[in-house]
Protein backbone atom coordinates (compact mmCIF):
# COMPACT_ATOMS: atom_id res chain seq x y z
CA UNK A 1 0.00 0.00 0.00
CA UNK A 2 1.42 3.57 -0.89
CA UNK A 3 1.63 6.35 1.45
CA UNK A 4 -1.90 8.48 1.94
CA UNK A 5 -2.72 10.58 -0.75
CA UNK A 6 -4.88 14.07 -1.31
CA UNK A 7 -8.13 14.21 -2.42
CA UNK A 8 -7.07 16.14 -5.73
CA UNK A 9 -5.07 12.89 -6.81
CA UNK A 10 -7.97 10.89 -7.94
CA UNK A 11 -9.90 14.22 -8.86
CA UNK A 12 -11.71 12.78 -12.13
CA UNK A 13 -13.90 14.77 -14.91
CA UNK A 14 -15.74 13.04 -17.30
CA UNK A 15 -18.20 14.99 -20.27
CA UNK A 16 -21.30 13.56 -21.82
CA UNK A 17 -23.59 14.55 -24.77
CA UNK A 18 -27.12 13.54 -23.89
CA UNK A 19 -28.47 11.75 -27.27
CA UNK A 20 -31.71 10.88 -28.13
CA UNK A 21 -31.00 7.47 -27.08
CA UNK A 22 -30.39 8.81 -23.25
CA UNK A 23 -33.80 10.91 -23.09
CA UNK A 24 -36.92 9.67 -22.16
CA UNK A 25 -40.77 10.76 -23.52
CA UNK A 26 -40.63 14.45 -22.28
CA UNK A 27 -36.66 14.93 -23.61
CA UNK A 28 -35.09 14.59 -20.29
CA UNK A 29 -32.44 12.30 -19.33
CA UNK A 30 -32.93 8.53 -18.24
CA UNK A 31 -32.32 8.69 -14.32
CA UNK A 32 -30.79 5.51 -15.18
CA UNK A 33 -28.32 6.39 -17.80
CA UNK A 34 -26.87 9.41 -15.65
CA UNK A 35 -26.35 7.36 -12.40
CA UNK A 36 -24.28 5.21 -14.83
CA UNK A 37 -22.30 7.93 -15.97
CA UNK A 38 -22.01 8.20 -12.42
CA UNK A 39 -20.85 4.97 -11.06
CA UNK A 40 -18.56 5.09 -14.07
CA UNK A 41 -17.15 8.87 -12.49
CA UNK A 42 -17.28 7.69 -9.04
CA UNK A 43 -15.20 4.56 -10.03
CA UNK A 44 -12.81 5.72 -11.85
CA UNK A 45 -12.01 8.09 -8.41
CA UNK A 46 -11.86 5.29 -6.64
CA UNK A 47 -9.59 2.96 -8.61
CA UNK A 48 -6.94 6.36 -8.77
CA UNK A 49 -6.82 6.69 -5.15
CA UNK A 50 -6.53 3.10 -4.51
CA UNK A 51 -4.02 1.98 -7.26
CA UNK A 52 -6.55 -0.73 -7.97
CA UNK A 53 -9.96 -2.27 -9.07
CA UNK A 54 -12.65 -0.82 -7.17
CA UNK A 55 -16.42 -1.74 -7.12
CA UNK A 56 -19.61 -0.41 -6.04
CA UNK A 57 -20.59 -1.12 -2.10
CA UNK A 58 -23.31 1.37 -2.10
CA UNK A 59 -25.22 4.49 -3.30
CA UNK A 60 -25.73 6.64 -0.49
CA UNK A 61 -27.40 9.53 -1.61
CA UNK A 62 -28.61 10.71 -5.20
CA UNK A 63 -30.11 14.07 -5.57
CA UNK A 64 -31.31 14.91 -8.22
CA UNK A 65 -31.58 18.52 -8.60
CA UNK A 66 -32.65 19.71 -12.15
CA UNK A 67 -33.59 18.67 -15.38
CA UNK A 68 -31.11 17.42 -17.84
CA UNK A 69 -32.07 17.59 -21.02
CA UNK A 70 -31.69 15.85 -24.54
CA UNK A 71 -29.11 18.18 -26.16
CA UNK A 72 -27.33 18.81 -22.95
CA UNK A 73 -23.56 18.07 -22.51
CA UNK A 74 -23.17 17.24 -19.23
CA UNK A 75 -19.80 17.61 -16.71
CA UNK A 76 -19.30 14.79 -14.34
CA UNK A 77 -16.75 15.01 -11.38
CA UNK A 78 -15.51 13.16 -8.61
CA UNK A 79 -14.01 13.49 -5.75
CA UNK A 80 -12.62 11.15 -2.69
CA UNK A 81 -14.43 12.34 0.41
CA UNK A 82 -13.04 9.82 2.78
CA UNK A 83 -11.05 6.67 3.12
CA UNK A 84 -11.55 3.85 5.23
CA UNK A 85 -9.55 0.25 5.74
CA UNK A 86 -11.19 -1.17 2.56
CA UNK A 87 -13.77 1.31 1.29
CA UNK A 88 -13.75 4.87 -0.03
CA UNK A 89 -16.54 7.79 0.21
CA UNK A 90 -16.77 9.15 -3.38
CA UNK A 91 -18.92 12.33 -4.00
CA UNK A 92 -20.01 12.53 -7.62
CA UNK A 93 -21.42 15.86 -8.74
CA UNK A 94 -23.13 16.44 -12.09
CA UNK A 95 -23.24 20.15 -14.19
CA UNK A 96 -25.17 21.10 -17.39
CA UNK A 97 -22.87 23.19 -19.45
CA UNK A 98 -24.25 25.80 -21.51
CA UNK A 99 -22.12 25.45 -24.53
CA UNK A 100 -22.14 29.16 -25.25
CA UNK A 101 -21.36 30.93 -22.14
CA UNK A 102 -19.38 28.09 -20.37
CA UNK A 103 -21.93 28.52 -17.54
CA UNK A 104 -22.37 25.38 -15.08
CA UNK A 105 -25.45 24.71 -13.37
CA UNK A 106 -25.71 21.95 -10.74
CA UNK A 107 -28.43 19.00 -11.77
CA UNK A 108 -27.29 15.84 -9.58
CA UNK A 109 -25.27 15.11 -6.37
CA UNK A 110 -24.71 11.68 -5.04
CA UNK A 111 -22.78 10.21 -2.49
CA UNK A 112 -21.39 6.53 -3.14
CA UNK A 113 -19.46 3.83 -1.80
CA UNK A 114 -16.31 1.50 -3.42
CA UNK A 115 -14.44 -0.84 -2.17
CA UNK A 116 -11.08 -1.81 -3.32
CA UNK A 117 -10.36 -5.50 -4.49
CA UNK A 118 -6.72 -7.39 -5.03
CA UNK A 119 -6.21 -9.82 -7.60
CA UNK A 120 -7.87 -12.54 -5.36
CA UNK A 121 -11.67 -11.00 -5.52
CA UNK A 122 -11.13 -9.51 -1.87
CA UNK A 123 -10.78 -6.51 -0.47
CA UNK A 124 -8.02 -4.97 0.60
CA UNK A 125 -6.68 -2.01 2.04
CA UNK A 126 -6.39 1.76 0.63
CA UNK A 127 -4.50 4.37 1.31
CA UNK A 128 -5.13 6.98 4.11
CA UNK A 129 -6.93 10.01 2.43
CA UNK A 130 -4.72 13.33 3.25
CA UNK A 131 -6.60 16.29 3.90
CA UNK A 132 -5.06 19.36 2.28
CA UNK A 133 -7.80 22.11 3.55
CA UNK A 134 -10.89 22.57 6.43
CA UNK A 135 -13.12 21.60 3.41
CA UNK A 136 -11.39 18.49 2.73
CA UNK A 137 -11.53 17.84 6.62
CA UNK A 138 -15.32 18.66 7.04
CA UNK A 139 -16.03 16.48 3.79
CA UNK A 140 -14.55 13.68 5.73
CA UNK A 141 -16.35 13.73 8.83
CA UNK A 142 -19.36 13.83 7.06
CA UNK A 143 -18.43 10.87 5.20
CA UNK A 144 -17.80 9.19 8.41
CA UNK A 145 -21.36 10.17 9.72
CA UNK A 146 -22.59 8.95 6.59
CA UNK A 147 -20.70 5.79 6.90
CA UNK A 148 -21.64 4.82 10.68
CA UNK A 149 -25.32 5.43 10.10
CA UNK A 150 -25.04 3.31 7.16
CA UNK A 151 -23.23 0.46 8.99
CA UNK A 152 -26.03 0.85 12.26
CA UNK A 153 -28.94 -0.51 9.20
CA UNK A 154 -27.02 -3.33 8.58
Amino acid sequence: MTEGRSPRDSLTEMTELVLPQHGNAIGTAFGGTVLAWIDVCGAIAAQRHANRVAVTAAIDQVQFLAPIRVGDVVVLSARLNAAFRSSMEVEVEVKVEDTRTGQRRRCVDAFMTFVAIDEAGSTCPVPALVAESADDERRAAAAAERRAARLTKR
